[in-house]
């Protein structure tokens, strides 16, 4: 009795379910092989290698007026290496080496540091 309720329920979903062709039609199945595909995304794959191999050189993108040249506005200089990871020096400040830091901040915030009256209250002050 319990099958026969069971598979009744299935050839009913079975035969609500849509045809290939509606599906191919609604692109939710597809109507191309894996060879097809494989071509398609190799096609894709030398167009863009050919976009990349052609990309303007620096000065033709500063000719062009795309690239500003960054080092007129900046100083650009040789970094040091070193390893950042060994010594932090703010694990060393004692507590109240950390209020005075926070209270020398906040005055800073609220006398010399201009913000527009709409965006004043996104300025956050340390606790004390």
């Amino acid at each position: 009795m319990v099958q026969n309720i069971i598979l009744v329920f299935f050839r009913r979903r079975l035969s609500q379910r849509p045809a290939v062709e509606e599906l191919e039609s609604r692109n939710i199945l597809k109507q191309r092989n894996d060879q097809s595909e494989q071509e398609e995304r190799r096609e894709i794959k030398q167009r863009l290698n050919r976009k990349l191999n052609q990309r303007p050189t620096v000065d033709e993108l500063r000719d062009r007026k795309i690239l500003i040249r960054f080092s007129d506005y900046v100083e650009v200089a040789k970094a040091q290496d070193y390893d950042r990871r060994a010594d932090k020096p703010w694990t060393r400040l004692s507590a109240s080496d950390k209020a005075a830091i926070r209270k020398e901040l906040n005055e800073f915030k609220s006398n010399e540091m201009e913000v527009h009256n709409s965006s004043k209250h996104l300025t956050r002050f340390h606790r004390p």
